[in-house]
């Protein structure tokens, strides 16, 4: 049976195992099956989101051509610059209008209306005569070309400061600024006149209106407020100590480099120029005379990626515009951006790095966990199951075995002596009295035993009743005490120790004393020689107490919560071939139940062993009625 059972659980485990490794290849094959669908999915995402990156920048760039077509159609009309960047209109003669750009490639050549002022200007530089110069200046002020009373309202201003007229001069200026964009040598007449009035702010020492007008020509410069080519701008700027090159100053100088390329620019075109802070596009279109130039950072042109997708846009040689610098593997195929003439190759790459886990993955893998738990779990429970099974199994069989000796020895004593009496063989009558003493003993014997089986028996049913009344423990005490270790007995080997007043307990004495008397005989057989045994008894806090003390073989402290439950006997009675049944102790603790009381046991190994049974004491006899029957609980 009880290789049966270890054959079951080899069983079980080879089970168990087998299904584990089943599960697992499972769990693996879904992952990988799971993990190969989305590696597919992502590559028609990437596919998709690379369409619609191409379609949105080649939306943009039509978009912006569109833009430059329709400034070209309207060259003196007002600019807004286009992402950020700066734009322009050119013609033949040079730029005629811009926004945001600091300098620009070229300005219109104002230098044909300079014979107008021929003839003053020898007033004032060849004959000194700068009254005359300034009569003759005031009346070109007056002109109907705009161009030309810039020309005359600067040189006014001029004759005044030789003249030492500051004031003058101001009022000439001023009126200058009015001119706003019309030009003068090739400079504008409203920055002209900015830069002349600081310069008299400065000369009269007027901190506060020089602070202010440095101020507003600094902004004007960065911004390109003015035309201005780049020596120029370059020499006014180092003028006012403006060290700092703007933001825009690439930009600048990207359309500077494709203006100045040397051969007249085709109707529509675009050029990235890389060799510059941020890869930099300028595209261009023409309508008419006019064409319109815009430059603008590439990375701030193009429009927003798709989240957790890489990319970058090359040149056809492979050269890095903008985007990241490497796409990660599994890229999707290379779209084609831009026009005939400048195409650009956009790449585009997966989000997820190779190996990492995804969610589905993670999900997988929980429920494998949980399924492999709950394999474990019950794998584990069934062989608790099983080992109990088999535990109880070898109880029950040591039961028996001890059982059977326990009758066997009785028995066949009787059967002896009873056969040597029927023989005659026994013709003495002292030898025939003491077998019939033995006789007794042992039917006595055979008695107490079945009687603490059929005992065990009717509790484990939960059909014993017990009649409970008010005893006092000396008297039943004294009772056991006499009947194992008779006053008249030549060594007495129980000795007996209480209160003098009476304890009363509510109990069924028969019951209680079979309790007692157990303990007594087990102190008994395990104390070696003929050591003593003493039996205490004592109330405290509401409680009586029986104390069984022996000087025995002692207990181990794992054995001494299970020898409490049935058929279970210690090691040392095992070894020592002490007789028993292994179910004594385990009526002690459920009479002791049954009683509202409860036993315990101090032992150490070779030393002896306690134990204690407690009660609920009782005040008085007459505290309570006289009787009163229970039935013990399982």
């Amino acid at each position: 049976m009880v290789q049966s059972r270890h054959s079951l659980l080899v069983a079980l485990v080879i089970t168990t195992a087998a299904v584990t490794v089943a599960l697992s290849w499972a769990a693996w094959r879904l992952i990988h099956q799971q993990r190969d669908i989305d590696e597919q999915r992502a590559q028609e995402q990437l596919g998709a989101a690379a369409e619609s990156m191409a379609a949105r920048i080649r939306g943009k760039l039509a978009e912006t051509g569109e833009r430059l077509s329709q400034a070209a159609a309207n060259p003196t009309a007002p600019l807004a610059v286009i992402d950020g960047g700066g734009i322009l209109i050119v013609r033949p003669d040079g730029v005629v209008n811009a926004a945001g750009l600091p300098f620009v490639p070229s300005v219109p050549n104002t230098s044909a209306i300079d014979a107008l002022f021929e003839e003053a200007e020898m007033f004032e530089l060849a004959r000194e005569d700068l009254s005359g110069a300034a009569s003759r200046y005031q009346s070109l002020a007056r002109h109907d070309d705009a161009t030309v009373r810039a020309g005359a309202l600067v040189r006014l201003a001029r004759v005044a400061e030789k003249r030492g007229d500051t004031d003058a001069a101001l009022r000439a200026y001023k009126k200058l600024e009015q001119s706003g964009d019309v030009r003068f040598q090739h400079l504008p007449a409203g920055f002209v006149s900015l830069y002349q009035q600081r310069a008299i702010a400065k000369a009269r020492a007027d901190a506060e209106r020089e602070r202010s007008l440095h101020a507003t020509l600094t902004r004007g410069l960065d911004a390109g407020d003015w035309l201005l080519t780049r020596d120029v701008a370059t020499w006014y700027r180092e003028q006012l100590e403006m060290l700092e090159l703007p933001p825009a100053w690439p930009l600048a100088d990207a359309v500077d480099r494709v203006a100045r390329m040397g051969q007249p620019l085709s109707p529509r075109g675009q050029r990235v120029l890389t060799d510059t802070p941020g890869s930099i596009l300028v595209m261009w279109r023409a309508n008419g005379p006019a064409t319109a130039m815009t430059a603008v950072f590439l990375d701030r042109f193009l429009p927003s990626s798709v989240p957790n997708v890489a990319w970058h846009l090359a040149d056809p040689s492979g050269r890095r515009l903008a985007g990241e610098r490497a796409v990660p593997r599994g890229a999707a195929t290379p779209r084609v951006v831009g026009d005939s003439e400048y195409a650009w190759v956009l790449h585009v790459g997966g989000p997820v790095p190779a190996g990492k886990a995804t969610k589905g993955d993670r999900t997988v893998i929980a429920m494998t966990t949980a399924m492999l738990v709950f394999l474990w779990g019950a794998m584990y429970f069934m062989a608790r199951a099983i080992r109990r099974e088999a535990a109880v199994a070898r109880l029950q069989s040591d039961f028996v075995a001890a059982v059977s000796h326990e009758f066997r020895t009785p028995l066949t004593t009787i059967r002896q002596m009873a056969e040597m009496l029927e023989d005659g063989r026994v013709t003495s009558g002292d030898r025939q009295q003491a077998y019939y003493g033995v006789l007794t003993a042992e039917a006595s014997r055979l008695q107490r035993l079945v009687e603490t089986l059929l005992n065990f028996g009717r509790m484990e049913a939960g059909a014993a009743r017990y009649r409970l009344e008010v005893i006092d423990l000396a008297v039943v005490v004294d009772r056991i005490v006499q009947d194992i270790d008779p006053a008249e007995s030549s060594r007495r080997r129980i000795v007996t120790r209480g209160p003098e007043g009476a304890v009363f307990v509510r109990a069924d004495a028969n019951a209680l004393a079979l309790a007692i008397r157990n303990l007594i005989d087990n102190a008994l057989k395990y104390s070696p020689g003929h050591a003593q045994v003493r039996v205490e008894w004592a109330q405290s806090n509401g409680r009586a107490s029986v104390r069984v003390i022996d000087h025995g073989t002692g207990i181990p402290v794992a054995e001494q919560q299970a020898i409490f439950k049935k058929f279970v006997r210690g090691h040392s009675a095992i070894d020592t071939n002490v007789a028993g049944t292994g179910v004594g102790l385990a009526m002690v603790r459920q009479i002791l139940r049954a009683h509202g009381g409860e036993v315990e046991v101090e032992s150490e190994v070779g030393r002896g062993s306690t134990f204690t049974l407690t009660l609920p004491l009782v005040d008085s006899p007459l505290s309570i009625p006289d009787s009163q029957s229970i039935v013990a609980a399982r």
